[in-house]
């Protein structure tokens, strides 16, 4: 977020220096303010500055040989703050022309998109813009009237004109000019002014530029210059939100008061909406995070500029578009269209391609855990068995003869399956009077439905039947998802209103949780699950393992090792060069809290309330590191504590101060370090 403020000296000592290349044939501008009742007009012609006053009253066309033709009466814009179209039938979205005015004006003709007077030809159809028309090339002005003007005349046409906020626009109006061409270092001197000042308040273009959106949706495709980070998603802003944020505070700011503001930092730095280039880096981010992204935004794709590609392409089947085809560059581009339902990609001939979006995927076959993941609110679920056997006879964890009903929450849809059902689990099925259980369909009643032969669903219930021990599944249930904020591979979880009947007779009735088996995680995320018995730890994907660790010590969980995988699904997941340890079974954790659970006698502790710290060894910027995540999520923590309406406010408001707790360790930092380190 560095600023340039340059001193006028230097730009009066460019000045001196371009003077002798300077020729006749030199223009820009012009740079229109507003100065109460007046216009001030400021442009260079032929290599000359001209500067000059006019009451607005008097205002016709500003009209000289070699600069944008202005009609000086019609200066106002558009400040609607809409930021979702649908039913768009013409899309055309263009990124990144850095100046490079005759090369965008070529592909918009080529298109369709204006006429061969460079006035809007297309309709209803909408223009997108995806951010940095300005520095690099010398005919910034020309784009940015240009694109002034036809934003008005696709709004009477009906169409629609969208000028994006890119990271370019945000430097300059910011005074950062390391970008600039010198041609514009000319200008500045000229015109004896610095040259974002050319562009500050008051003025006709940098006021227009601070008005831009970063963000819109059409037809639930979002387009912005960078992306949308996992980060920025955790603040969970709406689209018109973060555009508001920008407008508000992030343009013509103050350093310190963006620095001092989390939220506000986030959005500008390199991980924000105008800056984030993570979807093209595999280390970053995989398809997972992408569908955590699009699902919590509404979208069905994202559609950026901002890193640079030889042509438009496509990534994660679709769901990624980068549109920089290397305009800036001033020899060829291409355009992303829309029509007829399909995308496009356009060149300079008229030529255009489609773009396939992951076609194989459309017909594949879903699970069953599909099926009840997708559903809204929470599945009736009804097992059917000889109930006091299963209890009875759970230490074997044999099969015995069972169906089960779903009664979907909305329509009341009702689904009927027989298969068999065995207890499972270690401690528990000793313990606990309802134990954690394993649904075993038939593969044959699979197929016939066309569901995939995924033939496993895994359920935990409460361990006893009554309040305490729903309020303990609830907080067990919520650590998975609290853990999906963390790491988006992490195993699903889902609630479900869980009855057992023996005949006809109702035995049992609370809520449970459908847990996501190894065979079915490995389909969803096209994974290998690692069944070696032991892994060594420097195998594992050492920015995951370290939140998995330091994850566990915040619920103060220590049941788990990686040794031999006790509590971890160990996976290799496509876009992660290493193998991912994902957690489950918390019900040891000092979080949960039940009664049977009690530290492994090994462990220097007496309580499992008590946090401690496993001793794998990590580095000293590891630490740091962490701690700075983790700090960085503490109100999202905090939120999802308070989303988790399912269980009782009271039990919300300790589990908010559990955590709370470990966040105030993280405020000591060399304290824990020595005690994590001494280890």
């Amino acid at each position: 977020m560095k600023k340039i403020f340059l001193p006028f000296f230097f730009f009066f000592f460019g000045f001196l220096i371009l003077t002798a290349q300077v020729k006749s044939e030199y223009f820009d501008g012009p740079y229109i303010f507003h100065q109460n009742d007046s216009l001030r007009i400021q442009w260079i012609e032929s290599g000359v500055g001209h500067d000059t006053l006019l009451a607005k009253s008097e205002a016709g066309i500003f009209d000289r040989v070699g600069l944008p033709k202005i009609d000086l009466s019609d200066l106002d814009f558009d400040k609607n703050r809409q930021a979702s179209f649908d039913k768009v039938e013409k899309i055309v979205a263009i990124s990144d022309a850095h100046g490079q005015y005759d090369l965008m004006i070529d592909l918009l003709k080529t298109h369709q998109v204006i006429d061969e007077e460079n006035n809007w030809s297309f309709g209803k159809g909408h223009l997108v813009i995806t951010g940095d028309n300005l520095d690099r090339g010398d005919k910034v002005l020309e784009i940015l009237w240009f694109l002034f003007f036809l934003e008005k005349e696709a709004a009477k046409a009906g169409g629609k004109v969208h000028v994006l906020l890119g990271n370019h626009e945000v430097m300059v109006l910011q005074g950062d000019i390391r970008y600039l061409n010198r041609k514009y270092l000319y200008t500045s001197g000229v015109l004896k002014n610095r040259y974002h000042l050319m562009f500050g308040v008051g003025s006709v273009l940098g006021d227009w530029i601070a008005n831009h959106k970063v963000m819109t949706s059409i037809n639930r495709s979002l387009f912005l210059h960078g992306g949308i980070s996992e980060e920025i998603l955790q603040l969970d802003y709406s689209l018109e939100k973060m555009n508001e944020a920008f407008t508000r505070h992030l343009i013509r700011y103050e350093d310190k008061a963006v620095l001092e503001d989390p939220v506000l930092k986030a959005l500008y730095r390199s991980n924000g909406p105008l800056w984030y280039r993570g979807y093209f880096q595999k280390e970053v981010i995989d398809t997972a995070s992408v569908d955590k992204i699009l699902t919590k935004l509404n979208q069905d794709r994202i559609i950026v500029g901002h890193t640079s590609f030889d042509s438009i392409r496509s990534f994660f089947g679709g769901k990624i578009l980068g549109i920089d085809c290397g305009i800036k560059r001033g020899k060829t581009g291409q355009v992303l269209l829309y029509q007829h339902n399909s995308f496009f990609v356009g060149d300079l001939k008229g030529a255009k391609r489609p773009i396939v979006f992951n076609p194989s995927n459309r017909s594949a076959k879903s699970s069953f855990y599909d099926y009840l993941f997708k559903l809204e609110g929470l599945p009736e679920i009804t097992i059917t068995t000889n109930v006091k056997q299963l209890i009875r006879k759970s230490h074997k964890e044999a099969y015995q003869e069972a169906s089960l009903q779903v009664v979907e929450p909305s329509s009341g849809v009702v689904k009927k399956m027989t298969g068999r059902i065995r207890a499972r689990g270690n401690t528990r099925k000793k313990v606990c009077n309802i134990p954690p259980v394993k649904f075993d369909f038939s593969k044959k009643t699979l197929d016939s439905l066309g569901l995939l032969k995924i033939d496993k669903l895994k359920f935990v219930f409460p361990c006893q039947e009554n309040d305490r021990s729903q309020e303990l599944l609830y907080k067990e249930f919520f650590l998975y998802e609290l853990y999906k904020f963390i790491d988006s591979n992490s195993i699903k979880v889902k609630l479900v209103d869980a009855t057992f009947l023996e005949g006809e007779e109702k035995k049992l009735k609370f809520d449970g949780f459908l847990i996501e088996d190894e065979e079915e995680y490995a389909r969803r995320k096209k994974a290998v699950v690692i069944e070696n018995s032991k892994i060594n730890p420097s195998r594992l994907h050492r920015t995951s393992f370290l939140k998995m660790l330091f994850f566990q010590y915040m619920i103060a969980n220590t049941d788990w090792t990686v040794a031999n995988r006790h509590n971890l699904e160990l996976v290799k997941l496509p876009d992660i060069d290493k193998v991912v340890a994902l957690p489950y079974d918390f019900d040891y954790s000092g979080f949960v809290g039940q009664k049977y659970a009690v530290p492994h006698e090994s462990l220097p502790i007496d309580d499992v309330n008590e946090r401690y710290f496993f001793n794998y060894k990590i580095r000293e910027h590891e630490f740091y590191e962490m701690v700075r995540f983790y700090e960085s999520i503490e109100e999202g923590v905090y939120r999802i504590c308070d989303e988790a309406t399912y269980m009782k406010p009271k039990t919300i408001k300790e589990n908010k101060a559990f955590f709370r707790n470990f966040f105030q360790l993280l405020k000591r930092p060399e304290s824990l370090k020595r005690d994590i380190m001494k280890r």
